[in-house]
């Protein structure tokens, strides 16, 4: 059985962020790009968790990366791997050339202690 796929808070507020600055600055294709993109890789991390590179990690909690595949963004995302059935959460849409934060995994998964 798959694990199931949701967007973070922290996420939907990233790609809010990317549409408007799309809207404002690139053709009308590049929000479909983008659409399509996003479902290509929700249908890859569905069937494969572990498919993007490592970015942190805490115990068995992983938080990954993957580049979307035509567009310049990279997805965040965390899951528990040792407990296949709780869902997998997207939790960053990034720039590929933005900068990006310093991963604390205890902010996406409430279970994981932070260390700071």
């Amino acid at each position: 059985m798959a694990r199931g796929l949701r967007f973070h808070a922290d996420a939907l507020a990233d790609l809010a962020r990317q549409v408007a600055w799309l809207e404002r600055n690139a053709e009308p294709s590049w929000l479909d790009r983008l659409q399509n993109d996003l479902a290509r890789v929700m249908e890859l991390l569905r069937a494969y968790p572990s498919a993007g590179a490592v970015v942190a990690r805490e115990d068995e909690v992983v938080l990954r990366s993957v580049l979307l595949p035509s567009t310049p963004y990279v997805a965040w995302y965390v899951y528990d791997a040792r407990r296949a059935e709780r869902d997998l959460w997207i939790v960053r849409l990034l720039h590929a050339s933005q900068r990006r934060p310093v991963p604390d995994v205890s902010r996406w998964v409430p279970t994981v202690r932070s260390r700071h």
